[in-house]
């Protein structure tokens, strides 16, 4: 605009900032009225020293502004302080002359500003409704995200919790989808700020059904500046991907009522005709090798319909088709049936369970997953006794510590299996009957009972790697072996003595 005759004195090199707005003060520090973006105009009445110039462009470099303009009025032209301190902090500065007053700057940038926001509407408005019509056409996200972004001029990703890609631009690999998903799970809120690959990214969440951040698709854009992270692109960018969702959930939906049939059915005990027509309605081939998995997801609200979801996610690497239903068929909170017909070993479903898991544990929160996994079945002839294999596991795995567990049937040695089916109760009062008085013992006077047992049996009664192991003499460990038969009543020379022993150990506490 040659009409206002205005002097760039610094930064003549970042004059392609984006504007956002004029803003006039003269505060030494207007940061609280600044979004970033904005043009400052002042008269510099702030300025009583020249240290002042330094307050006063740091704060505005911090606020993020797109430049400063400086009337002449008050000193006749700028001051060289103030120069110096906007090429200190990289803030173009121009001169306004006197006979310019920062009217006539609003009265010329203002429309120009407005015109260019209007003429930005119109063409967001245009590409939305190109976009609602080509979903409604049947286009799915992938053929439609990459040429939005393209023209957009960002870089952007759609994933799930676990790191699955849905859709996105190129040049994203498995370690940066893994990050991406662990910034998103971790992060105490969101928009996020993150850096992948040494690229500025922001992390936007797209909820979904139910609304909780385990059952969301994330959003990673190219980051705008520091200031603002998040660009200006990404409301449309995270309308189409809410479309996109909004699709996807409906024909879950419709998928998990069909699930939900075949869950009810192995629950209730059905006859095989209608469990192989419930599954090959589910497209699952009744033929088929089945693995059986069962959890319980709780603390968290929602859990039955949340555990769907998050079960969903973790198989889905694993098999192409699935049945996940929602039962109440061991806890009132809700336990999962899930059927697979998996299309990798069982040790590779089991392996990339965990991993899944592994990936979601921050996002849980309060909250506790247990699952249980069965071994191969035959054919749906087989799949009942699957499921119950699954449910055992799903017992064991309920009583190991952490927040979030995984047991397979194959971990199960017989023994095992066998306590997995006794009630929780009897469990406790056998370890209670057994170790109490050790316990106790212990509690009194530190002597480590509990711990020589252990080692003990674990060395199959050697005394001499016993002692080793515990780094004791072997007349202490006799010792400490003569108390613990004294406590229990049982005697270690005999077998029987040794497997009760054994068992009320692996019990949990």
């Amino acid at each position: 605009m040659p009409q206002l005759r205005l002097s760039v004195l610094a930064g003549a090199d970042d004059l392609d900032r984006p504007l956002t707005r004029l803003y006039i003060t003269d505060l030494l520090d207007p940061r609280r009225y600044l979004s970033g973006g904005e043009v400052v105009l002042t008269g510099l009445m702030w300025r009583r020293a020249p240290a002042d110039s330094e307050t006063f462009v740091a704060a505005c470099a911090a606020a993020g502004v797109a430049a400063i303009g400086a009337g002449d009025a008050a000193y006749g032209s700028v001051p060289a302080d103030l120069v110096e301190a906007c090429r200190v902090h990289q803030v173009p500065l121009f001169e306004v002359p006197v006979e310019v007053s920062f009217r006539d700057i609003l009265d010329e940038v203002n429309p120009s500003l407005w015109a260019r926001r209007a003429t930005g509407l119109a063409s967001v408005l245009v590409r939305h409704r190109g976009l609602v019509a080509a979903m409604a056409a049947g286009a799915r996200l992938g053929d439609l995200l990459s040429p939005v972004a393209a023209d957009l001029g960002v870089d952007c990703w759609v994933l799930t919790p676990t790191g699955r890609i849905v859709a996105g631009t190129a040049g994203l690999d498995a370690a940066g989808r893994a990050d991406l998903a662990a910034a998103f799970v971790a992060a105490d809120r969101l928009p996020v700020a993150v850096t992948v690959a040494g690229r500025p990214l922001t992390v936007l969440a797209v909820p979904g059904r139910p609304e909780h951040r385990l059952a969301s698709w994330l959003l990673a854009v190219t980051a705008g500046t520091a200031r603002a992270p998040l660009p200006d692109a990404a409301d449309e960018l995270v309308s189409l991907v809410a479309l996109a969702r909004a699709q996807a959930d409906e024909a879950t939906r419709v998928e998990r009522r069909l699930a939900d049939r075949v869950g009810s059915l192995l629950d209730s005990g059905g006859d095989l005709a209608e469990l192989r027509a419930r599954l090959s309605s589910c497209g699952l081939s009744p033929d088929s090798t089945f693995l059986a998995l069962t959890a319980s997801l709780t603390g968290l609200p929602g859990p039955a319909e949340l555990a769907v979801a998050v079960v969903e996610e973790i198989l889905r690497p694993c098999a192409p088709q699935t049945v996940v239903a929602g039962l109440a068929a061991d806890r009132p909170d809700g336990v999962l049936a899930v059927v697979s017909a998996p299309a990798q070993p069982a040790s590779t479903v089991l392996d990339t369970v965990r991993a899944g898991i592994a990936a979601l544990v921050p996002a849980l929160g309060a909250g506790r997953l247990a699952v249980g996994i069965s071994g191969p079945a035959a054919g749906a002839v087989a799949l009942p006794g699957a499921v119950e294999e699954a449910r055992h596991a799903w017992r064991a795995a309920i009583d190991r510590p952490g927040r979030a567990t995984v047991v397979s049937a194959d971990e199960l040695a017989s023994h095992l299996l066998l306590l997995a089916g006794v009630p929780t109760d009897t469990r406790r009062a056998f370890r209670d009957r057994l170790l109490g008085p050790l316990v106790e013992y212990d509690r009194v006077h530190d002597a480590r009972l509990v711990q020589t047992l252990e080692t003990f049996l674990d060395c199959s009664g050697s005394w001499t790697r016993c002692a080793e192991l515990l780094h004791v003499h072997v007349n202490t460990l006799r010792y400490r072996i003569g108390r613990v038969e004294q406590l229990t009543g049982r005697d270690l020379n005999r077998f029987e003595d040794r497997v009760d022993l054994f068992l009320a150990l692996r019990l949990p506490g």
